[in-house]
Formats: structure tokens, C-alpha cells, sequence
């Protein structure tokens, strides 16, 4: 691999750690649904299991803060992320040929081990890091030539 398909490969992988943390602020956010969602029941029942209402309401307040700043982030990183992938998406759609596309897409956009890549498209390992060799040379090639 040249210095150029190196360069391609660091390019197409670029949005990886940036989308696992998208996707755990996401899960983290759903986490918090799910608490604030069994806070609201709590403090809003008779008083009569002998829970501190103010207390619950006060602890209830300060998660929908943590809420609201987590999914403030976690709003603006989904966008950074859908306009970079979107621009991976238009680097990749000029490769033309469509099995070179079918594994750069799966793996730089939905984000396959390379097993599954091949199990998706049908052909052996071996067969899929050829195409992505290829890929490499042909992505090298308009990352050089086109404004990405």
C-alpha cells in the first residue's frame, strides 16, 4: 500500500470515533429517557410509599438539565456526522464501479467488519481486501483530483 491509499484509507476512516461517540451520547440519552421517565412516576405518586417529593423533584429537574445539555451536543455531533458522511457518500459514489462502491460503503459508511462485508457481498475475505486495494488506488485518485 502507497503513501497515497494510505492517505485514501485515513480519509474514508476519518468519521469512525466521531460516529461511536454520536452513537453512545445517543444511547446515553436514551438511558436518561428512561430515568427521567421512572422519576416523573415517582414524584408524581399519592406521597404515600414516603418518598421526599421536593427531593424527587429537584433530582428529577437537575436530569432533565443533564438532558437537555447532552442532547444539545449530542444534536450538533449528528449534524457534523450526516455532513460528513455525506461528503464520504459523494467521494465514494465517484469510484463508478459498483462492487468497489458496495465495499467502500459498507465499510466506511456502515461501519462492517470485514467478515461481514464479505458475507454481504457474497464473496470470499481474500476477494474483499482486493476490492478494497482497488478501491484505495481509484479513491486515492479522486481524493487527489477533486475537491474533498
Amino acid at each position: 500500500m502507497n503513501k497515497e491509499m494510505k492517505e485514501a484509507k485515513f480519509w474514508l476512516n476519518r468519521n469512525y470515533l466521531f460516529t461511536r461517540k454520536v452513537m453512545a451520547d445517543k444511547r446515553t440519552l436514551e438511558k436518561l429517557e428512561n430515568q427521567l421517565g421512572s422519576g416523573v412516576a415517582k414524584y408524581e405518586s399519592d406521597g404515600s410509599g414516603g418518598l421526599d417529593q421536593d427531593a424527587a423533584r429537584k433530582r428529577h429537574e437537575d436530569a432533565l438539565i443533564d438532558y437537555s445539555e447532552i442532547l444539545s451536543r449530542y444534536e450538533a455531533e449528528e449534524r457534523q456526522l450526516i455532513k460528513e458522511t455525506a461528503k464520504t457518500r459523494r467521494a465514494i459514489e465517484k469510484l463508478e464501479d459498483p462492487d468497489l462502491i458496495a465495499v467502500a460503503t459498507d465499510r466506511y459508511i456502515n461501519l462492517m467488519k470485514w467478515e461481514d462485508i464479505a458475507v454481504a457481498e457474497s464473496v470470499s475475505r481474500a476477494q474483499v481486501f482486493r476490492l478494497h486495494d482497488r478501491m484505495l488506488e481509484k479513491m486515492a485518485k479522486i481524493l487527489r483530483t477533486e475537491d474533498f
